[in-house]
């Protein structure tokens, strides 16, 4: 006979878990049929708890909102970091084809918890500065960062230059790539965030209804075709440095 495999934690603490599972789900439901509008008071009574109970779980809206925004993140980082380790093997373009389609891929099969993230603010809320949410988008920067540039040496990433440059830009670079991507120049991580803005926003067209002509299949075509256009200016970027044509 083979063992059972032993189950992690205490029944009390897989009965928590579930539970906070639960509540999770339900608010998650709440702010996508009602636009940001769930209440602690409506999620109990939908779990079937009391406000009471649900205040040992999470002391305020704002914490249940913030632990649902911080797992969307780090699981959207845990998608992109998976497509990354998976075409570790392939060439740099074509490593940065398949992060790209498990960015919208996910999307796509989250919808709710990608809006979460970058939709329409939920009214009320403001995340904690430095908090779960910041550490969390901040992995996933990282995780960007690491597919991109993970295999360029210094040489090559030094030859990242920014057409214009401005000594503001410069500096909200220097520091955001010290908390994000440490060692990285900071006109390679500007250009990681101009990458990561076509693979964005052709996204949220997409999952907004913005694009209803193109049908999903087209949709995931043209996305394809942005990126490996995108792909093969990278590559080009990396041969040859932004100052030649």
């Amino acid at each position: 006979m083979s063992e059972v495999p032993l189950r992690q934690g205490s029944l009390r603490e897989r009965k928590r878990a579930a539970t906070i599972d639960e509540i999770k789900s339900v608010a998650l439901g709440q702010l996508a049929a009602d636009s940001g509008q769930m209440t602690l008071r409506g999620v109990a009574r939908e779990v079937g708890m009391t406000v009471q109970s649900l205040y040992h779980y999470f002391p305020s809206r704002d914490d249940l909102i913030t632990a649902l925004v911080a797992d969307a993140h780090n699981a959207l980082a845990d998608a992109v970091q998976a497509a990354g380790q998976a075409s570790r093997t392939l060439a740099a373009g074509e490593r940065f084809v398949q992060v790209a389609l498990a960015y919208r891929q996910w999307a796509v099969d989250h919808r709710a918890r990608f809006l979460l993230i970058y939709g329409t603010p939920v009214p009320g809320y403001e995340a904690p500065r430095e908090g779960l949410t910041t550490s969390a988008a901040r992995r996933l920067g990282a995780t960007f960062s690491d597919v991109i540039f993970g295999d360029w040496t210094a040489t090559e990433t030094a030859g990242i230059r920014t057409p214009h440059e401005h000594a503001r830009l410069t500096a909200a670079l220097t520091t955001a790539v010290e908390l994000v991507s440490p060692g990285l120049p900071p006109t390679a991580f500007g250009l990681g965030i101009e990458l990561w803005g076509r693979i964005h926003g052709l996204v949220m067209l997409e999952i907004l209804g913005h694009l209803p002509w193109l049908g999903p299949a087209a949709a995931g075509a043209n996305y394809r075709s942005v990126i490996l256009r995108t792909a093969a200016e990278l590559e080009h970027i990396r041969r040859h440095g932004t100052n030649s044509g």
